[in-house]
């Protein structure tokens, strides 16, 4: 695994925000083991949703936006057997870069064996002329279940023409017991070529992404969530690709946010009921 880095290490000009949360099963419910946050980063209270075993947690970014050379580390440790909801509390925001110097997010999310956690994420908005980097180290044990989603926007801009921000790159990395079975390594940079293109978003203007693991997953399940899924009448192109391990994909694109996040609580309140006997997820930010 990637070697911890340490306050220390960050330097105090470039440090934003740190977050640091590490879950524990208790025999009545998952409660928080450690919660430590630095910077313009908080962590809610736990609030309950479905039942009184099982927290959700909001992480917030108080500043308002990433702006120009901002650095922000999240450390999420789920212990073994413990569950839990994590989400963002808005979308991410990132400002201007005058000087062509990033914006920068690292999350490193550990699932030890039989853990499970749903970690919602609002989607990315970058405006006219920022720069972002975002990379994201998944480490999954035996029987853990992940339900994960992000997405980014075409951006904002003063004139309100789309794709003004001048580069976005999202990574991610998901190890099964040690075994790198999903990479995703996503650059685009609106001035070097037409982003809605064909090949790329399709003519659409914004995207989603869904990654589900879980020792359930095979081509009977990929099925079914296809059944579910194939009626949504919304301007959107989605598509349902198997991972060699445990796990699937969901890829939406779409011109509205909203018709992309129909799309993935379709899939994820589907696999609530499948893995975790629950109703549809209400995350309560509206």
């Amino acid at each position: 695994m990637r070697e911890k880095i340490t306050i220390d290490d960050l330097g105090k000009n470039n440090l934003a925000g740190y977050t640091e949360l590490i879950l524990q099963k208790t025999p009545r419910r998952t409660g928080a083991k450690k919660s430590y946050t630095v910077g313009a980063a908080k962590i809610s209270p736990a609030i309950y949703l479905d039942d009184d075993t099982i927290p959700c947690y909001y992480l917030i970014q108080l500043g308002g936006g990433y702006i120009e050379g901002e650095y922000y580390e999240n450390r999420l440790k789920l212990e073994e057997g413990s569950q839990a909801i994590l989400t963002t509390q808005a979308s991410s925001k990132i400002y201007k870069s005058e000087n062509g110097i990033p914006s920068k997010q690292y999350t490193n999310l550990q699932l030890e064996k039989n853990s499970k956690l749903e970690f919602i994420n609002d989607s990315v908005i970058l405006y006219k002329d920022a720069v972002y980097e975002q990379s994201t180290d998944i480490y999954l044990e035996e029987g853990a279940t992940l339900i994960y989603s992000d997405g980014i926007t075409a951006g904002w801009s003063p004139d309100g023409k789309l794709f003004q921000y001048t580069s976005a790159r999202i990574k991610t990395n998901l190890y099964l017991n040690g075994e790198l079975i999903y990479l995703d390594n996503l650059k685009i940079t609106p001035k070097d070529y037409e982003v809605q293109s064909f090949g790329i978003l399709e003519g659409y203007k914004n995207f989603g992404t869904m990654v589900v693991i879980d020792e359930r997953v095979d081509k009977e399940l990929i099925k079914r969530v296809r059944e579910e899924t194939k009626n949504l009448n919304l301007d959107v192109k989605f598509g349902i690709s198997l991972l060699e391990k445990n796990g699937f994909i969901v890829r939406v694109l779409g011109n509205l946010t909203q018709d992309i996040q129909k799309v993935i609580n379709k899939v994820h309140t589907y696999l609530r009921k499948e893995f975790f006997e629950f109703e549809e997820l209400d995350l309560r930010k509206y």
